[in-house]
C-alpha cells in the first residue's frame, strides 16, 4: 500500500524518499532514517531536496500498520510530534490513509492520547480515483515549490511545535523556582548569577536524568539497572519518586557524578544549602504535569518523550537558560538560541555531511552553549561511521573524536559548563542504553577542549591551529580589555568597537593555512556601515583574506532572532592564496513568508550574485546586489556620477540642515526660548501642509540635544522631512512658521522655492528607488533613513522653469489637499532625464521590492502573474536578447501555465509566432512539460525543476526557463536579467567551442 501512496505523490528514491530499500541515501539520510526508525518505528521519510538535488529537510514520515489501531496510531503521532522535524505524518492502513499535523501538541482525554486536533484528514484508499484526487494537494511538486505551505499556512503553528512548547514549559519551571527561592533569600545573601546557576544546574540535571531514564533498546532495557532509583528511596521506581526526599535526591546526583565522571553532574556551590524540599516537590509536579500553574502548558510534560526529542534541541535548552533573565514572565516568547537550520546551513559550507573522515580540529571561538560544536561533533561521528562502514561506534572512539576534534572558548564559565554538558549528552545518542551505564565515562572537557577564556588572551587553546573555525561571536560595540589590547598591538582596524570584527581578525591568526573560517556577523557593520573605520576594516579584511562566500540574512532579521539587536551575515573565508581572482559568492536569501522560513532558507538563483573582487571597495555594492540587478547598479552609478549630492547643493546655497532634537533623560541642556512653540509629531504630521491648527505645543525646556549649531532649521521657512516612509513614499512639508521637531525628522532651512522643489523630489519614486538600493539602514536594520543618507542623495541643480513647475505642483497639492503622485513622478523623471527603460526599473523596484518587504505574504510580488505582466516580460525579453544577438534569429516566447505552481517559458529560435499564441493555459500541459524537463535534469544529476525553482535548460533550438507562478519572477526587471544572463551563457558556450 505504501508503494501505491508514493506513486500518487510522485515520490521515489531518486527525488527524496528514504526507506530500507534505498541504497542511494546520503549519509545524512542514512543516519536520520536509522534514528527515526529505531525511535518511533516509521517505514520511510520524504526529504525535501536543496537546489543541487541533495535531500536535506525531512517533510513527511510514513508508517504502515497492518490494521487500524487507535492507540497505536495515537502513540505514533505523539512520538512524531516529539521528534519535531517533519511537519507531516502519513499513517497507512490497508483501507485508509490518516494524515497528521506534527505541529499540533498532543492532549490527553480520559487518560488516552487525543489525536483528533492533529488529524488533518482521513482518505479512503478503496476508491483509487477519489484518493488520487484528494492526494493532489500533497503532490511532490507542491512540497518542492512551497505551494502546499502557502495554501495551508493557517494550519501549521510553530508555537505548538515541540521545541517551542518545551522551551515555554522550561521558562515557566525556571521562573517559578527562581521566584520561590528569591522570596526566602535576598540578593545580598545570594547573587542573581549564583541563583541562576543553581536553578539551571537542577533543571539541566533533571532533563539529563529523564533522557537517560527514557532511553530504551529494542528489548526494553533502560540506561539505569532495574530497581536503581529504589536504592535512594523506597519504593521509588522512577526519578520523580526520588524528588520526594531531598537527601535521596542529592545522593542520586552525587552517585551519578561519580559514576559518569566528566562534567555532566557537578553540583553548584551552595546548591544543597539553597534548594529545599518544597523546591523539589515543585519540580516533581512540573515534570509529572500535576501542577495547576499554567496547567494547559504544563499538562504536556507527561507527553514528552526525551528518548525521541532531538539531541540538538535538548542542547539548545541550555542556551535558552543562558540567555534568559531573572523574570521573563512578561517577556515575549521568541528565539533566544541559534536556530538549528541556520547552524546546519553554515556547517554545510565548511563541514558537509558527505565525505570521508579525517582528524581535524574544529574551534568555536565564542561557543556559548555549544550548539555549533554539537553539530560539528555529530557530523564528525557520522563521517567516521561512514568511512569505517560501521553501524555502531564504541565509547572509546566517541571520546577520541571528541578530544581530538572539538574545541570551544567562551568568557562565561556557565556557558562553557553548559557546552560541556551538551557535548557529553550527544555522545549518549550513539550508544545502547546499557552500554551508557556499563562502559561510558564522559571525558573531562573543561580545561582540555573547552576553555573559560577571553579569545584575545593567550591560553592553551591559543597554542593549537585549527582546520575549521565556526561560530557566532558577540555583536556588541564594546571591546574586552584583552580585545582592545590585541587590536592595538597588531595595528588592526575595526569599526565602532565592533567585537565581532575583532573576532574575524583573531580567527585568521589561529586558523591553519589550509583551514576555513565561518563566522556569523552583524551585517550592518560587516557590509553596510559606511563610516570611515568600517570602510577601512572592510578594505583591509578583504585584502588580507580570501573571502569565498557571504550570506546576507538581513531580511530574516525578525524571523531568525526575534530579540536580536540587528541583522546577520555569514562570511566564509580562508588564509589568502596567491592570485585568487574567483568572484565572491554573495547570497541574499529571501523569506517565503510561510512555515518554510522556520525550517530552511529558500535560495533562488536570483538571490546569488558573483561579486568581482575588484569592486568590493564600492560601498554600495552589497545593498544593490541584495535587492537589485547589474542594471540597477548601472543606474545608481549614473545618478551618483551625473548629479551632485543634496548636501553639496545646500552648502552652495547657504541652506542649513540638521536632525531634530532629542529630549532624553540625561545630560539635559535648557532652552527656554522654545517653550510654547508648535511641536511637529510623527502622529499628526501631514505632507505638503502648512496649517498650524491642531499642532501640539512644546511644554518642556530641557533637551539632551537641540541642534545648537543649526538652530535655523526650526525657523520659517523650513522643510521638515520624516525619516521613515509611509505607504511607499517619504513625506515632507515646507512650513512658513517656526516649529520644533524631534529626531524622527530632518530639517532644512533656506529659500522657500528651492525647499518646495526638494520636497517634491523627495516624495518621488526616484528618491524611494535610490534609498531602497543604497540605504544602509532601510530594508536592512531599521525602517528609516538617517541624515547622511538623505544628504548623499544625488539631486539635479534645477532650472528656473523646473523650480517654478515644482512649486506649482506643491501649491496644487496644498490647495486641493490631494497628492497627484503621477504628476510628481513624471516631473522627477524629466528632471533626471531618465530613459524609458530606466523608469521601468524604478517602477519595478518600488512596485515589487518595497511591496514584498512590507506586505510580505500578501504582496502582489507573490501573486499569480497577469496576462499583461507576461506580455510585457515577453516583449522586453525578446527585444533585449534579439538586440544582443545582433538580430540574426527570430526569437519567440511561449508560456505554459495553469494552476500548477510553476510556469514554463519555452524560447524558440527561428520561429515566427503570432501575438495571440504566447500563452498556453493548461495545467495538464504544464505538468507534461515539467515531467520531461525534470527527468532531463535528474538524468544529468543537476537537481530538479521544482527544487531549483528558477532553472534554465538549453537545447539545440530551444531554451526552457522554469520559474514559480509568481509575479516577481516575471517582472520587467526579471525579463532584463534573464535576457542578459541567457546571452552571457550563449556567448560563454560559443567561446568555449571556438577556443
Amino acid at each position: 500500500m505504501l508503494e501505491k501512496i508514493y506513486k500518487m505523490l510522485d515520490i521515489n528514491c531518486d527525488n527524496g524518499l528514504a526507506d530500507s530499500m534505498n541504497k542511494k541515501m546520503t549519509m545524512y539520510q542514512q543516519q536520520f532514517f536509522k534514528m527515526v526508525k529505531e525511535k518511533i518505528g516509521i517505514d520511510a521519510i520524504y526529504f525535501l531536496r536543496d537546489a543541487e538535488g541533495i535531500p536535506k529537510i525531512p517533510l513527511v514520515y510514513f508508517a504502515a500498520i497492518d490494521n487500524y489501531n487507535q492507540k497505536k496510531i495515537a502513540e505514533l503521532y505523539r512520538l512524531a510530534w516529539n521528534l519535531g522535524e517533519a511537519p507531516l505524518l502519513f499513517v497507512v492502513t490497508p483501507e485508509q490513509l490518516l494524515i497528521y499535523n506534527n505541529y499540533v501538541a498532543p492532549q490527553r482525554v480520559n487518560g488516552d492520547i487525543d489525536d483528533q486536533d492533529a488529524l488533518i484528514e482521513m482518505i479512503d484508499l478503496a476508491n483509487t480515483l477519489e484518493a488520487q484526487r484528494q492526494l493532489l494537494k500533497y503532490h511532490r511538486l507542491n512540497f518542492e515549490t512551497g505551494e502546499y505551505w502557502r495554501n495551508n499556512e493557517y494550519r501549521f503553528d510553530v508555537k505548538n511545535r515541540v521545541d517551542t512548547t518545551l522551551m515555554n514549559n522550561l521558562r515557566v519551571m525556571r521562573r517559578e523556582l527562581i521566584h520561590n527561592i528569591r522570596k526566602r533569600i535576598s540578593i545580598k545573601e545570594l547573587s542573581d548569577e549564583q541563583l541562576f546557576s543553581i536553578v539551571h544546574a537542577l533543571l539541566g540535571r533533571s532533563i539529563l536524568i529523564k533522557y537517560l531514564e527514557e532511553r530504551k533498546d529494542t528489548e526494553g532495557n533502560t540506561v539505569f539497572p532495574i530497581g536503581y532509583f529504589s536504592k535512594f528511596k523506597r519504593p521509588a521506581s522512577k526519578y520523580v519518586d526520588v524528588l520526594d526526599d531531598k537527601e535521596a535526591t542529592y545522593s542520586l546526583f552525587r552517585e551519578l557524578s561519580e559514576h559518569f565522571h566528566g562534567d555532566m553532574f557537578p553540583l553548584e556551590d551552595r546548591e544543597y544549602e539553597i534548594i529545599r524540599q518544597e523546591d523539589l516537590i515543585e519540580l516533581k509536579n512540573f515534570i509529572s504535569g500535576e501542577t495547576d500553574m499554567e496547567s494547559k502548558q504544563m499538562a504536556l510534560w507527561p507527553l514528552y518523550s526525551f528518548n525521541v526529542i532531538p539531541i540538538q534541541l535538548i542542547s539548545s535548552i541550555y542556551e535558552l537558560f543562558f540567555h534568559l533573565k531573572v523574570d521573563d514572565k512578561n517577556s515575549k516568547v521568541g528565539t533566544y538560541y541559534t536556530p538549528y537550520h541556520l547552524v546546519s546551513m553554515l556547517m554545510d559550507e565548511v563541514l558537509p555531511w558527505e565525505g570521508m573522515y579525517k582528524d581535524m580540529k574544529i574551534l568555536d571561538p565564542s561557543c556559548g552553549s555549544g550548539i555549533f560544536l554539537v553539530e560539528a561533533y555529530r557530523r564528525m561521528v557520522g563521517k567516521w561511521m561512514y568511512t569505517n562502514d560501521a553501524k555502531t561506534i564504541s565509547n572509546e572512539q566517541l571520546v577520541k573524536i571528541m578530544q581530538n576534534c572539538i574545541f570551544g572558548v567562551d568568557l562565561n564559565g556557565e556557558a562553557i559548563r553548559i557546552a560541556s554538558f551538551s557535548l557529553s549528552l550527544v555522545m549518549c545518542d550513539y550508544l545502547e542504553p546499557r552500554s551508557i551505564w556499563e562502559t561510558l565515562e564522559f571525558p573531562r572537557l573543561l580545561g582540555y577542549n573547552l576553555f573559560v577564556n577571553d579569545f584575545f588572551d593567550r591560553g592553551k587553546f591559543d597554542e593549537l591551529r585549527y582546520d575549521i573555525i565556526i561560530g557566532n561571536p558577540p555583536w556588541e560595540s564594546k571591546l574586552t580589555e584583552k580585545a582592545e589590547k590585541y587590536i592595538l598591538e597588531n595595528k588592526l582596524i575595526i569599526g565602532d568597537k565592533q567585537i565581532a570584527q575583532a573576532f574575524s581578525w583573531k580567527a585568521g591568526e589561529v586558523c591553519k593555512d589550509t583551514g576555513t573560517i565561518c563566522l556569523l556577523m552583524p551585517s550592518k557593520g560587516f557590509l553596510f556601515n559606511r563610516s570611515e573605520k568600517n570602510l577601512l576594516y572592510r578594505k583591509e579584511f578583504f585584502d588580507k583574506y580570501d573571502i569565498s562566500i557571504i550570506i546576507n540574512y538581513s531580511v530574516f532579521r525578525k524571523i531568525l532572532f526575534e530579540h536580536a539587536s540587528g541583522p546577520a551575515a555569514a562570511v566564509v573565508y580562508s588564509i589568502k592564496s596567491e592570485n585568487n581572482r574567483d568572484p565572491i559568492f554573495y547570497c541574499t536569501p529571501k523569506p517565503t513568508f510561510t512555515l518554510e522560513d522556520n525550517r530552511r532558507f529558500m535560495i533562488e538563483p536570483s538571490d546569488i550574485n558573483k561579486i568581482p573582487r575588484d569592486v568590493v571597495d564600492n560601498s554600495l555594492i552589497w545593498k544593490i546586489a541584495m535587492w537589485g540587478t547589474p542594471r540597477d547598479l548601472e543606474l545608481i552609478n549614473k545618478l551618483t556620477t551625473k548629479y551632485k549630492p543634496l548636501e553639496e547643493m545646500l552648502i552652495e546655497k547657504e541652506m542649513s540642515f540638521a536632525e531634530g532634537f532629542i529630549k532624553g533623560t540625561t545630560k539635559k541642556k535648557e532652552f527656554k526660548e522654545y517653550f510654547g512653540w508648535p511641536l511637529i509629531t510623527t502622529k499628526k504630521f501631514k505632507p505638503f501642509n502648512n496649517v498650524m491648527q491642531q499642532q501640539d505645543k512644546v511644554n518642556f525646556t530641557k533637551f539632551y540635544r537641540c541642534t545648537e549649531k543649526n538652530k535655523e532649521v526650526f525657523r520659517d521657512p523650513h522643510l521638515i522631512f520624516k525619516q521613515s516612509p509611509k505607504n511607499g513614499r517619504f513625506l515632507s512639508t515646507v512650513l512658513r512658521y517656526d516649529a520644533l521637531f524631534g529626531n524622527s525628522f530632518i530639517g532644512i532651512h533656506g529659500e522657500e522655492n528651492i525647499l518646495k522643489y526638494i520636497s517634491i523630489i523627495l516624495y518621488s519614486k526616484v528618491f524611494v528607488y535610490y534609498s531602497l538600493m543604497t540605504s544602509r539602514r532601510w530594508l536592512v536594520e531599521r525602517d528609516e533613513l538617517n541624515v547622511g543618507e538623505l544628504l548623499s542623495f544625488p539631486l539635479p541643480e534645477p532650472s528656473t522653469e523646473e523650480v517654478e513647475y515644482a512649486n506649482k505642483i506643491y501649491e496644487e497639492i496644498e490647495g486641493n489637499n490631494q497628492i497627484d503622485e503621477k504628476k510628481i513622478d513624471d516631473f522627477s523623471y524629466s528632471v533626471y532625464k531618465l530613459k524609458s527603460y530606466e523608469i521601468e526599473f524604478i517602477e519595478n523596484a518600488v512596485s515589487y521590492v518595497y511591496d514584498y518587504f512590507y506586505i510580505k505574504g500578501k504582496s502582489k510580488a507573490l501573486s499569480v502573474p497577469s496576462f499583461e505582466t507576461l506580455k510585457e516580460y515577453k516583449e522586453v525579453f525578446e527585444k533585449i536578447l534579439q538586440n544582443s544577438l545582433g538580430g540574426s534569429d527570430n526569437i519567440s516566447c511561449c508560456f505554459f501555465k495553469g494552476t500548477a505552481p510553476l510556469v514554463v517559458l519555452e524560447i524558440s529560435f527561428g520561429n515566427q509566432q503570432t501575438n495571440n499564441e504566447f500563452i498556453i493555459d493548461s495545467t495538464e500541459k504544464v505538468n507534461d512539460k515539467l515531467k520531461v524537463l525534470d527527468a532531463m535534469l535528474i538524468s544529468e544529476e543537476s537537481g530538479c525543476v521544482a527544487v531549483k525553482r528558477n532553472v534554465r535548460i538549453y537545447q539545440k533550438n530551444k531554451i526552457y526557463v522554469i520559474k514559480p507562478n509568481q509575479s516577481r519572477y516575471w517582472s520587467y526587471s526579471a525579463a532584463c536579467k534573464d535576457a542578459d544572463e541567457i546571452y552571457a551563457d550563449i556567448m560563454a558556450t560559443w567561446r568555449k567551442n571556438n577556443e
